[in-house]
Order: structure tokens, then sequence, then C-alpha cells
């Protein structure tokens, strides 16, 4: 029988080989194998530092934009004129804009890192199945199956 487990890279992970060990799996019929991390280039998948800064600025302008418009409709009123109060309230606005964009994208997205697996097989008699799945499931495997080897 072969049994395959998939664990994190944790110290469940070697309280788990140790009691394979235990249980008289020799290093002879162990195979561990760390999976690398996903290394390829997703392009826009991946939100990297400065695409968010990007966005930040658009953001930005946008609420500049709006907020100008507004001012200086106010601005006709106002002592100070239209052209002084819309500069003076699109800064504000690119400001404000920047800056709850930035609160955002940093509070409301938790950062989700993604650890490669380690996958253990493990090659045992049939009567050693059970328990070697137990002890994959106890030292908490993400999964546990079985492969029936054949006789060649």
């Amino acid at each position: 029988m072969i049994v395959i487990g998939t664990f994190q890279h944790s110290i469940e992970l070697e309280q788990a080989l140790h009691q394979l060990e235990q249980l008289g799996i020799s290093g002879h019929h162990l195979l561990v194998v760390s999976m690398d991390g996903d290394k390829r280039d997703l392009g826009a998948d991946k939100p990297s530092a400065d695409n968010l800064k990007a966005k930040g600025v658009e953001v930005g302008f946008a609420v500049a934009t709006g907020l100008s418009v507004i001012g200086t409709s106010v601005g006709f009123t106002l002592p100070w004129g239209p052209v002084i109060s819309g500069l003076v309230t699109a800064i504000a606005g690119f400001f404000l804009g920047f800056g709850i964009h930035s609160l955002m994208s940093v509070k409301g997205k938790p950062s989700l890192k993604i650890k490669p697996e380690v996958i253990v097989i493990a090659q045992c008699q049939a009567d050693l199945s059970a328990p070697v799945q137990e002890a994959m499931w106890l030292n908490q495997a993400l999964t546990v199956g079985i492969a029936h080897a054949s006789a060649e």
C-alpha cells in the first residue's frame, strides 16, 4: 500500500515523520517532497505595492476632480473666488481620496500568503495503512489518500 499525505511546513510534519518511523516505516520507504511556491509571473493578478499606489493616485485624482467642480461652483459666492476655492478643494480632494484608498487597501484586504506544501509518500504493508493514515491525520495533514501498489 502507498499512503500519500500533504502537509504545511510545520512542526506537525516532523512529528508525523517521527511517528511513521516509530510504526516501522524506514526512511527507504518514505518520500518527502517539498513543493515550490507559485513563481509564475501572473502580471495583474498579483497586486504589487506600485500597483496599489498607482490606483491610489487614480482615486485621488477622481475625488479631486469632483471636489474641484463643487469648490469652483461654491467659489462664485466666496470672497476668494472660484479659481482659488477650486484649487484648494482639488488639493484637499486628492489627499482625501488617496488617504481613503490607502486605508481601505490596508485594512480591507488581509494579506494571504500561501505556503508551499510538503507531500509525504509512505510505502507500507496493508495492515499498517490504517495506523499510517491515523498518524498523518493526527498531525494535521491537509489531505490523505491511499494508492494500492500493483504486484509486478
